[in-house]
């Protein structure tokens, strides 16, 4: 009798070990297709919530990176290559460019003194060339006459002019104060005809930033 009891439980073991056999068979049997190839997986699904935190960090970075440009150039006070400007922020000339960019749009819905001037050489702060006048004497570098400074803030707001028009803005001696200007590096002079074209010089750009 006791031999039975112990022939039935024996055999009720191999019965449960044989569904727990199927059982994982039947499993493994779903991860494939009716083609016998394996299950897709699920695809992770992203939400707009995750979508919108990444973008903001995005562009909390970049606005970050432009504070950074616009106190570079702040300090340098000169003209700023772009490939200087990318190495200083740790990031691509295109990007540094576009940082740029953002900063010049800021400035000009500003509407103030300064601007950002991009170039063939590179970015710099300075000021604009209308409000020299009467501010110009505070830059590291006043060796001008006030007469002389005048000038340079009229050339410099027109882009370049002939010299007999300074005629119609100031009066009394000219030709001192242009030569002034020419030999300070200011100002570059070109042969037209009976008179010369004045223009801003590479040196004007670079003194007569923001300080």
């Amino acid at each position: 009798m006791k031999s039975n009891i112990q022939i039935e439980s024996a055999s009720e073991d191999e019965t449960l070990l044989g569904q727990e056999m199927q059982g994982e068979a039947s499993s493994d049997s779903s991860q494939e297709n009716k083609n016998g190839q394996p299950a897709a997986q699920p695809e992770i699904q992203t939400s707009e919530g995750d979508i919108g935190k990444a973008m903001g960090a995005k562009k909390n970075r970049d606005l970050t990176l432009v504070r950074k440009a616009e106190a570079a150039l702040f300090l340098a006070n000169r003209t700023v290559s772009l490939d200087e400007l990318s190495k200083l922020l740790e990031t691509s000339r295109v990007n540094a460019r576009n940082l740029v960019e953002l900063l010049r749009s800021e400035y000009e819905n500003r509407e103030g003194a300064i601007e950002v001037v991009l170039g063939e050489a590179g970015v710099m702060l300075q000021v604009k060339p209308q409000f020299l006048q009467g501010v110009s004497e505070l830059s590291r570098k006043p060796d001008l006459s006030r007469k002389a400074t005048k000038i340079l803030a009229l050339v410099a707001k027109k882009g370049g002019l002939m010299q007999s028009e300074l005629k119609k803005y100031f009066k009394g001696e000219i030709y001192e104060y242009t030569t002034e200007l020419k030999r300070s590096g200011y100002i570059e002079s070109e042969k037209r005809g009976n008179t010369r074209y004045l223009k801003p010089s590479k040196k004007f750009t670079e003194s007569f930033q923001l300080a």
